[in-house]
């Protein structure tokens, strides 16, 4: 029987040294195996109390005060939201634990376990970013030592991108064609712009200048607020658009809302279209929403865009990113171009460049 361990009648108590102290408690229970197990963990509780001079913080504590006091002041409420969801799935393989007791092996196995339930590379990086947020914040409470979801090796985990898929015209209309009310107009305005879905489903008319033509995105992926130019045929349809009173929002539906899940109901629009085609013996190829974007970028440098001034329309971080599309551009003999093509340095267009439809 350990010498720490001692019985008051038939209950067992436990007596240990830490930080220049002794401490006492009763183990509340008359069996010697349970008794030696609540030692244990009462040990590893004092520990960790002394040496990071705090009661230990769990995981599940950790996440509660990050979602409420740290989050809603350190990212974007989109962010928080994506790190809610991201927490969530990783909470089952953590909430066991105690901050300092998450290691490099406890990532590696998170990983491995969202792997095996069928998670990408793409998120289950959004959900190692997501945790070393909130052991980022403990390692700042003095609850931790060191954040190895952060230092994880994301090498690891390297995203693949989706091919570029360009739709067809014909395939962009049809679609179009079973888009409701004010939604076939905001797909229209995300064919004929390049911009993302949330920006155009932001989008609100204090942004919106007819006279000249621009439209100016103050919340962008990037957080730098960018003017495109519009195209005529883009004005004169924004020009048209009905307003709801009380509503800044230019692609609304019912009283004044804007549009929630945007790519979901296209998703919906798509596969009509695909039905539709099936029955009448038609080819149709399928697409995503964001596949207008690459769309749209492809149909710029074809009809001559400098590189850089599409980076800059496309609210891109780095031209590098851009360049994506350029093996996507045929060359006169009909081959494509490669991404290892040199680029004209020479600006020819505007910063806010005219957008092709």
């Amino acid at each position: 029987m350990p010498s720490n361990l001692y019985k008051r009648g038939t209950v067992w108590w436990c007596r240990i040294q830490a930080g220049g102290t002794e401490h006492r408690r009763s183990l509340r229970t008359a069996d010697r195996k349970e008794a030696e197990r609540r030692f244990a963990q009462f040990k590893t509780e004092l520990t960790a109390a002394v040496h990071f001079g705090e009661s230990r913080l769990s995981w599940k504590a950790a996440v509660v005060r990050y979602l409420t006091e740290v989050g809603p002041h350190a990212v974007k409420p989109g962010t928080l939201k994506r790190y809610t969801v991201s927490l969530n799935q990783c909470g089952p393989r953590l909430e066991g634990l105690y901050i300092d007791q998450i290691t490099r092996k406890t990532i590696g196995d998170l990983v491995s376990a969202r792997r095996k339930a069928g998670a990408s590379n793409a998120t289950i990086n959004r959900d190692l970013t997501a945790v070393s947020a909130v052991v980022g914040a403990a390692l700042e409470w003095g609850a931790c030592e060191s954040n190895p979801a952060r230092d994880f090796n994301r090498r690891m985990t390297r995203e693949r991108r989706d091919p570029i898929n360009p739709p067809e015209r014909m395939d962009v209309e049809a679609v179009i064609a079973r888009c409701p009310g004010r939604f076939a107009h905001m797909v229209r305005f995300l064919d004929g712009t390049g911009c993302r879905q949330e920006e155009a489903a932001g989008l609100t008319w204090p942004q919106v200048n007819l006279k000249a033509g621009t439209i100016t995105f103050t919340k962008t992926k990037t957080s730098r607020p960018r003017t495109i130019r519009l195209d005529q045929p883009l004005v004169q349809m924004l020009d048209t658009l009905p307003r709801f009173l009380g509503s800044e929002f230019v692609f609304w539906h019912d009283e004044g809302s804007r549009y929630l899940n945007v790519s979901a109901r296209f998703a919906q629009m798509v596969k009509s279209a695909q039905e539709s085609a099936q029955k009448a013996g038609t080819s149709f190829r399928p697409f995503r929403c964001h596949d207008l974007r690459h769309g749209f970028a492809v149909r710029a440098l074809q009809n001559g865009w400098d590189i850089y001034a599409l980076s800059k329309h496309l609210g891109h971080s780095s031209v590098k990113t851009t360049e994506i599309y350029l093996g996507y551009v045929p060359n006169r003999d009909g081959t494509k171009t490669g991404t290892d093509i040199t680029v004209r340095q020479e600006l020819q267009l505007p910063t806010t460049a005219k957008a092709i439809s």
